[in-house]
């Protein structure tokens, strides 16, 4: 059960992951050019965000992927799994943004924890 669980969770995770990325890799600079009214001058920094965003992202990728095996482990009720692993991607951007800059960039932080919270909850974790 905990085998099924663990790869179950695991395809969540990445799905939450890559869709997380995504979708902040073009709202963010598209956010950004409305402000300045030059969304197409822009859309140029996609890559960007994409490739940043990928790496950035890897440290806490590998907790929740540790943490879901320790979820599975544990035996911990499969009702628990979405919320536990979104409140650890949301402190995983948090620790990572304060990292990098040891300040919060509080749009940019509260625009990816927006857009993984949400990510996070269309994608179902699946049940045996």
């Amino acid at each position: 059960m905990e085998l099924f669980v663990f790869l179950m969770g695991r395809s969540y995770i990445f799905k939450h992951w890559l869709s997380t990325i995504l979708i902040a890799a073009i709202v963010l600079p598209v956010y950004g050019g409305l402000e300045d009214h030059a969304v197409l001058d822009v859309l140029w920094l996609v890559p960007y965000f994409l490739i940043g965003g990928a790496l950035f992202s890897l440290p806490t990728l590998s907790t929740t992927l540790f943490a879901l095996f320790l979820l599975a482990r544990y035996k911990v009720n499969i009702k628990w799994l979405k919320p536990i692993l979104i409140s650890l991607t949301v402190i995983g951007i948090c620790s990572t943004c304060y990292i990098l800059s040891k300040t919060m960039a509080l749009e940019l932080v509260l625009s990816y924890c927006v857009i993984a919270v949400i990510c996070g909850l269309v994608f179902q974790v699946e049940k045996k």
